[in-house]
């Protein structure tokens, strides 16, 4: 429950990775620890209509890992998205547990508080974020309208809403609670939590986050007018306005015109309220992919694989090299990777969710926490019909639909056992966990450089430690009335009885450890240090792509069955090429590369990216006589069948080609590009240079001229290369007039570029201005001392 601060920079992916492999660990603990608690309620569990509903769908989940299109990504989940079976089953097992240690009403109350505890820094780190006070980095963020919209520890702003929204019930539960015991220090710092959270959920100006947010208010307050909790209704409308009175607040005091930008932020997204924007071709393609696969759907998590062959150009267009892991539509996501099997165990618990709510109306005291329970729901439903279920979330709504069903259940007791101490023992272990994390995370260049970033880190700690301590204070005031209550009843308790065990109990736990140790090797220890071996590479890559290497080497050891590791790898090898000096070096880092993207590839044979990176290296080996170049342009031609819109895969196809001296095949692939893609100008270019190499000097020149003019998204590089085939095209023709600009242009952009200077100073030389045209060869000369042109044209002008 509090998975939402769970974060990790030193892991291949920060947020989601990071939250599953907590899920992961307490789902074995669990199963490990509490086999007898798990044993004793699974006959209840499976009467009860809402764990049947689960038993159906993690059947259905089974099936659509077996038939899958990738089933190394069905079962551990693809990158950033880490929902597959494993992740499915564990949240089972979570559900089944939950249900098997709330014994009591006081128990449910206890577990409930977890995510207010959570909320707390949570949404306060939203603020400090948004406010320019983050002590943390990050290399990734989402931006709307000129200010950073803010994602706190969840990784995305829509993420960060969608958990704020389905907390906020609880947070008004426990409110109303603590208003009825006149508790008012602590309804204050409840409160604060909710206005807080509240206004973090407007300014992350998420769509579905707000709708989810009216969607749960409206359960909460038309629910709690039919139970005649008519505080909790004047607590949400003032809870409302505390919400807006602090965005206002914050719009007036957030420095350098940021509060500007938020509010128009805002008002952007109300004027967009209906805009699908990108999400409209998404949600074409996950139809098209159920019509492919309508009954067990593409496989659990393949969504991105399936994607590739449904992506349009206008999509491209839209997101450039955009793949979404997930359909942005839980509903649709779900017939698209389970089909119709999938919607049906879906149906079910929906079935079954409304069903245990109904008695646990029926049979509880507190039904204003039952409407709660369901106001969260509900929230979770609304959002994810235009987002999708993460690990946080997840986690949230799993662990209070089993409350309902323990809710709804006979077994319940309202006797107040004292499990005060449990949980603040419990409490602290988790506040000294999520303090060490949020450390671990920090750098000290930020935090030197702008001391207001200690403050705002702060500020986050603060708010932990007081969202502890208002837990902390409500499970004392529960226990306070239980006793009161205990001591006015007549009867006295009966003490507990000792649940005789079977003589092989101490065996079955004894398995019971060691099959958990075992499966938190398997699936928590060797992945999660694998993880931050792939991080360390992945960032030495760039600089050092030789020990690049030897990291994820690591990590393939301890993880093989991750694609992306190897997809890793492969780019490290060939990075480690691209240094090499001599041919032998060259060809060994090339191998060892294409060992590792087949390697990918045979994980995931549907991926266009693992064919298409194959052919790369083969293209490369193909250049050190290595390889057949055929070989190379047979699985380019494979990667463009299954994704036949990715713009790249024909930029990649023509550079082989042409660095292969296949002037024709060149054209070819790079005309197709232009076709799909007449404003990219990657492959325009590209058409220009092979005309170039076919000697069709005129025929380059409007392809060059339009390339130069077009959009190349951050590729500047490649566009200075392109202003220097201009200006060398404009040279062989004698045009020195117009090949200056192109070649200063060319400047500009790539500064480096060796052969635009030369082509700068060729072109003065021919305007007949030496001394400049001397003055660039010796530029050349001072940063490549060995480019002979150069040397031969300055010793000529020397000699003149």
């Amino acid at each position: 429950m509090l998975s939402p601060l769970v974060f990790s920079s030193a892991t291949i992916e920060a947020f989601e990775y990071t939250k599953v492999t907590l899920l992961l660990t307490a789902a074995i603990l669990a199963a490990a620890l509490a086999p007898g608690a798990l044993a004793r309620d699974r006959a209840a569990a499976i009467r009860d209509p809402l764990g049947t509903a689960v038993v159906l769908f993690v059947l259905s989940a089974i099936v659509s890992t077996v038939v899958s299109i990738g089933r190394w990504a069905s079962l551990l989940g693809t990158h950033e998205s880490y929902f597959g079976l494993t992740t499915i089953l564990a949240y089972a097992v979570l559900f089944l547990a939950t249900r098997a240690v709330c014994e009591s009403a006081a128990d449910l109350r206890r577990l409930r508080l977890a995510p207010i505890v959570a909320a707390a820094p949570v949404s306060l780190y939203a603020i400090v974020q948004i406010a320019g006070l983050d002590p943390i980095v990050y290399a990734r963020v989402s931006g709307l309208g000129g200010f950073v919209r803010p994602f706190a520890t969840l990784g995305h702003p829509n993420f960060l809403s969608a958990f704020l929204v389905m907390t906020a019930p609880l947070v008004v539960h426990a409110l109303v609670r603590a208003l009825g015991r006149g508790q008012r220090v602590v309804a204050a710092a409840l409160g604060a939590i909710a206005v807080v959270s509240m206004a973090a959920v407007a300014i992350a100006v998420s769509r579905g986050a707000w709708l989810a947010l009216a969607a749960a208010a409206l359960v909460m307050v038309i629910g709690a007018m039919v139970v005649g909790e008519r505080r909790a209704v004047a607590a949400i409308g003032v809870l409302a306005g505390g919400g807006a009175c602090v965005i206002v607040a914050l719009a007036l005091v957030l420095r350098g015109g940021v509060g500007g930008m938020v509010l128009a932020g805002l008002g952007q997204r109300l004027r967009q309220l209906g805009d699908a924007g990108s999400r409209q071709h998404i949600w074409r393609a996950a139809w098209e992919i159920f019509r492919d696969h309508p009954l067990v759907g593409s496989g659990l998590d393949t969504f991105q694989l399936a994607f590739a062959g449904k992506r349009t150009a206008a999509y491209w267009n839209i997101e450039w090299n955009g793949s979404p892991t997930r359909a942005h539509n839980e509903a649709l996501n779900l017939l698209a990777t389970q089909g119709l099997l999938g919607a049906l165990g879906a149906l079910a618990l929906l079935v079954g969710v409304a069903l245990v709510a109904r008695r646990a109306l029926r049979s509880t005291d507190d039904r204003l926490l039952v409407l709660a329970l369901i106001a969260g729901g509900a929230a979770f439903v609304v959002q994810d019909l235009f987002s999708f279920t993460v690990a946080g979330c997840g986690t949230l709504v799993v662990t209070q639909a089993a409350l309902l069903s323990r809710l709804a259940s006979p077994g319940v007791t309202s006797e107040a056992r004292d499990g005060t101490a449990g949980f603040a023992t419990i409490l602290a272990v988790g506040v000294l966990l999520a303090v060490g994390i949020f450390a671990t995370n920090l750098s000290a260049g930020p935090l030197l450089d702008e001391p207001g970033r200690v403050g705002g880190g702060l500020a986050v700690l603060a708010a932990l430690l007081g969202g502890a301590g208002t837990a902390l204070a409500l499970v004392r005031a529960d226990r306070a009335s239980g006793l009161a209550a205990a001591g006015d009843r007549a009867a006295p308790r009966s003490p507990r009885a000792v649940v005789a065990r079977p003589p092989r109990w101490r065996a079955t736990a004894v398995v019971s450890l060691v099959a958990g140790a075992i499966l938190l090797i398997l699936l928590v220890v060797r992945p999660l240090v694998a993880a931050w071996a792939a991080q360390d590479g992945v960032l030495l890559t760039a600089t050092s792509p030789g020990a690049a290497v030897e990291s994820l080497e690591r990590a393939v050891r301890l993880d093989p069955f991750v694609e992306l590791y190897w997809v890793k790898l492969g780019a490290a090898a060939h990075a480690q090429a691209r240094r090499e000096r001599d041919r032998e070096g060259r060809v060994r880092a090339l191998g060892q590369a294409r060992t590792a993207y087949e390697r990918a590839r045979a994980l995931a044979p549907a991926n266009a990216y693992d064919e298409a990176n194959v052919a790369r290296v083969i293209a490369d080996l193909a250049v050190e006589g290595a390889a057949p170049p055929a070989e190379a342009f047979a699985g380019f031609d494979r990667a463009l069948a299954r994704d036949p819109n990715n713009a790249y895969f024909y930029v990649d196809a023509a550079g082989a080609a042409v660095n292969l001296g296949d002037a024709e095949r060149a054209r070819d692939y790079a005309a197709r590009g232009v076709a799909r893609y007449p404003r990219f100008g990657i492959p325009r270019a590209q058409v220009g240079y092979a005309a170039l190499m076919q000697r069709r000097v005129g025929d380059a020149l409007e392809p060059l001229r339009e390339a130069i003019a077009a959009d190349w998204h951050g590729a500047t590089e490649a566009q200075g290369i392109a202003a220097s085939n201009l200006a060398a095209a404009y040279l062989h023709l004698h045009r020195p007039a117009e090949a200056e600009p192109a070649a200063r242009l060319a400047l500009r952009l790539a500064p480096a570029l060796h052969d635009a200077r030369y082509n700068l100073a060729r072109a003065l030389e021919g305007l007949g201005r030496r001394d400049e045209a001397v003055a660039e060869y010796r530029n050349v000369l001072a940063q490549r001392p060995d480019y002979a042109p150069a040397r031969e044209a300055l010793r000529a002008l020397s000699g003149s």
